[in-house]
């Protein structure tokens, strides 16, 4: 993940990535960073893979995310009413909010999150300490402030 990830964004810090007890990377999460550098994950989704000249994940990833999650298996899944009625989906560790203009969002527990407006080139980055390792209040609050983020800087 260093050499062909990490390093290419421009990381300024480590990453540590939680493993199983074979020491074996989680799939389901665990990526433990700082905001600027989780900032920069975000930047290199809004830029189509690349940075600068260099193309460090193909487009063709970005787009299967962004448009191949099931909108069904997400309203009939666990999480859905937590989110309200907004047209979602999931898709290979992200949500996808299909509302004009579409959000790609990550979430890690214990209000970790990074917000990605494509269209609008918003990436918000936050780190939380909070005690529920999923607080669906603070989620809610949590996407309320990104909306209005957005709002200020691309007047949507």
């Amino acid at each position: 993940m260093s050499e062909l990830l990490w390093r290419p964004i421009g990381a300024e810090h480590a990453a540590c990535i939680a493993v199983d007890r074979e020491g074996a990377p989680r799939c389901t999460g665990g990526l433990c960073t700082t905001a600027r550098d989780l900032a920069r994950l975000g930047q290199l989704v809004v830029d189509g893979g690349s940075r600068g000249s260099r193309q460090i994940i193909p487009p063709a990833l970005i787009h299967d995310i962004a448009a191949n999650g099931d909108p069904e298996a997400w309203k009939n899944g666990e999480f859905a009413a937590s989110f309200g009625s907004r047209r979602m989906s999931y898709r290979s560790g992200w949500y996808i909010i299909h509302n004009e203009p579409q959000i790609l969002f990550a979430m890690g527990i214990h209000g970790q999150n990074l917000f990605v407006d494509r269209a609008n080139r918003i990436v918000v980055a936050k780190l939380s300490s909070q005690d529920n390792p999923i607080d669906y209040r603070a989620t809610a609050l949590t996407h309320r402030a990104v909306a209005e983020l957005r709002r200020c800087l691309a007047g949507t």
